[in-house]
């Protein structure tokens, strides 16, 4: 991972997102999280990413046991399950969760 590399497409923080940052890139997707004293990036790296899709709220409806990073039940959001990790499926909502999803479909040739 180079630090150096700028993102092809970013969702600058939101209301809805509670002002986390998605950024994707070439070879990853970075989910910065900002909770209350603690920021945290999540990577998913391109080999790790199995589906990515978006959704209609509450998330419930389509899985039990994602991860919210932020007002994914309120909102049209992404979500996305990977192969690592304690959460396989996050759950998070970038400004348009639709052109996020389909500049990663496109840029990392996903049917």
């Amino acid at each position: 991972m180079n630090t150096g590399d700028a993102p092809v497409y970013v969702s600058l923080p939101a209301k809805r997102s509670l002002e986390n940052r998605y950024a994707i890139y070439a070879d990853r997707i970075e989910l910065l999280c900002r909770l209350p004293f603690v920021t945290k990036t999540l990577v998913i790296k391109r080999d790790e990413l199995v589906s990515i899709e978006t959704y209609k709220p509450p998330v419930i409806r389509t899985s039990l046991f994602a991860l919210k990073l932020d007002l994914a039940d309120l909102f049209e959001h992404v979500g996305l399950v990977r192969k690592n990790g304690l959460f396989k499926q996050l759950r998070f909502t970038p400004k348009n969760p639709r052109e996020f999803v389909e500049k990663v479909k496109e840029l990392w040739d996903i049917a």
